[in-house]
C-alpha cells in the first residue's frame, strides 16, 4: 500500500509515548498522517481543572499539554502533515454525545483533510485508538476501519469502564481489523480479524552511549525509572528496596500522577520531572540497573509497556516484578515474586563482572534487534494491504 491517508484517532498528541504515535511517526516517512487528538474516555470530574484548561489551549495549539513540556531537543523523527485538537463532548457510552460528536468530528476533520488537499482518491485508512472515536466510523470516506487496542480498557485507571466497553463493543464490530497490544488483550476480540501488534523499540536511539547529564546523581550505583508515576508501581516495594540499601541512589523520572507520593521522603529515592522521550536515553544510559516495579492486578497483567524493550535495547541488567509480558525475556532479566526476592536479585545485578554485564547487554540487544517500529510499521501496511484486496475482490 503506497501514498495511503492516515486519519489518527488517538490520545493528545505528544502527551506521552504511545504506541500509536511511535507508528505514525514511521508511517508519516511514506503516507499522509492526520491525527486527532482525544476526545475522553470518561465523563469531566470536578478535579479535572487543570485538563479542562490544558483541552482549552490545545484549540489555540494542538500539541501543547502538561506533559513534557521541559527543553525540546531537535527531532528528527516524521510528523503528521495535521494535528487536530477538536471540540467534541466528552461523554462515553451517551447515545446523545456520540450523535453531536459525529457531526462536530465529522466537520473538523474533514476540514483538516481539506485544508492540506487531502481527497479520497488514495487508500484512506480510519485509525482508532480509543473507542470513543468510533462515532465518525462511515463519515470520513474511509477504506479500512482500524481498531488498536494498545490498553485493557476495562482495567485502565482513570476511565469509565462500562461506558467505555459500550464503545469499545460498538467499535469491535465495525473494525475491519483488530491490532492488539499483547495476548491477553488479543483475547478478548474475534480472532478471525484480530493480530498481535506487540510494542517496538528504537533500537539505534536506545542502544546510544551518552554522557552523563549535569543534574544525574552524583552516585556510582543507580537504579533507575521512566515512566508515570502513579498506582501501578509497588511504592511498599520500592520503599523497602531503597531502605534496605541505601548506598543505593534510585532515580525516578516521570509525571508525579498520585497525590502524596510516599516514596520521596528518602534521601536515596531522587525524582526529576518528566521530559521529552528522546531525552530519556541520556539518564538510562548511565545507570547501573533498570527497574520496572509494578503491582500485581488486572491493567498490569494485560500491558504490555513501551519501557520493556527500550530496557532491553540499552542492555543494562532489568529487575522486574513479575507479569505475563517479561516471560518471552526471562532469560535477559532478572524476575522476583516478592521483595525479599527483588532484593537479592537487585544485589546479584550490581555485582556482576564486566564481561557478563556485556554478554547480558548483547543477549539483551539481540532480543529486540527486529522489533523495531519500522518492521512493526511494515507488518501493519502488510496486513491492512491484504485486507484491501480482498474487501476490493468482494
Amino acid at each position: 500500500m503506497k501514498n495511503g491517508q492516515w486519519i489518527v484517532f488517538g490520545e493528545d498528541w505528544g502527551r506521552h509515548p504511545s504506541s500509536t504515535q511511535h507508528l505514525m511517526k514511521c508511517m508519516a516517512t511514506q503516507h499522509q498522517v492526520f491525527w486527532v487528538n482525544s476526545i475522553g474516555l470518561r465523563r469531566p470530574r470536578l478535579n479535572d481543572g487543570k485538563r479542562i484548561i490544558e483541552k482549552f489551549k490545545q484549540l489555540k495549539r494542538a500539541t501543547r499539554n502538561d506533559f513534557n513540556q521541559g527543553e525540546t531537543p531537535q527531532l528528527t523523527d516524521a510528523q503528521p502533515l495535521g494535528i487536530l485538537a477538536p471540540v467534541a463532548i466528552p461523554w462515553p457510552g451517551s447515545q446523545i454525545a456520540y450523535v453531536i460528536n459525529r457531526l462536530l468530528l465529522t466537520y473538523q476533520t474533514r476540514a483538516l483533510l481539506a485544508k492540506h488537499n487531502a481527497t479520497a482518491k488514495d487508500p484512506r485508512i480510519l485509525w482508532l485508538s480509543l473507542p470513543t472515536g468510533r462515532c465518525v466510523i462511515g463519515s470520513l470516506e474511509e477504506d479500512l476501519v482500524v481498531y488498536y487496542a494498545g490498553d485493557d480498557f476495562s482495567a485502565l485507571n482513570g476511565v469509565d469502564h462500562k461506558q467505555v466497553s459500550i464503545e469499545e463493543s460498538e467499535l469491535v464490530k465495525h473494525a475491519d481489523i483488530i491490532f492488539a497490544a499483547s495476548d491477553i488483550i488479543a483475547r478478548q476480540f474475534p480472532q478471525d480479524k484480530t493480530y498481535l501488534l506487540p510494542h517496538g523499540v528504537d533500537l539505534k536511539h536506545f542502544s546510544s552511549d551518552c554522557k552523563r547529564p549535569d543534574n544525574y546523581p552524583e552516585s556510582d550505583l543507580v537504579v533507575g525509572y521512566y515512566g508515570s508515576i502513579t498506582s501501578w508501581l509497588d511504592f511498599e516495594l520500592i520503599t523497602f528496596l531503597a531502605q534496605s540499601r541505601p548506598d543505593v541512589t534510585f532515580l525516578f523520572i516521570g509525571k508525579i500522577e498520585i497525590a502524596d507520593c510516599p516514596i520521596f521522603e528518602y534521601d536515596n529515592i531522587i525524582h526529576l520531572a518528566d521530559m521529552p522521550h528522546e531525552l530519556l536515553i541520556q539518564y538510562a544510559a548511565n545507570w547501573q540497573v533498570s527497574l520496572i516495579p509494578f503491582v500485581d492486578n488486572e491493567q498490569i497483567r494485560a500491558c504490555n509497556p513501551l519501557k520493556l524493550r527500550e530496557y532491553l535495547a540499552i542492555g543494562h541488567p532489568i529487575l522486574s516484578t513479575r507479569y505475563p509480558a517479561v516471560t518471552p525475556f526471562a532469560d535477559c532479566i532478572y524476575v522476583a515474586d516478592d521483595k525479599y526476592q527483588m532484593l537479592a536479585q537487585l544485589e546479584l545485578a550490581l555485582v556482576l563482572p564486566s564481561k557478563v554485564l556485556k554478554q547480558l547487554k548483547d543477549r539483551s540487544r539481540e532480543m529486540v534487534e527486529t522489533a523495531t517500529w519500522q518492521a512493526r510499521c511494515d507488518l501493519v501496511t502488510m496486513l491492512l494491504s491484504e485486507k484491501l484486496a480482498m474487501k476490493k475482490g468482494q
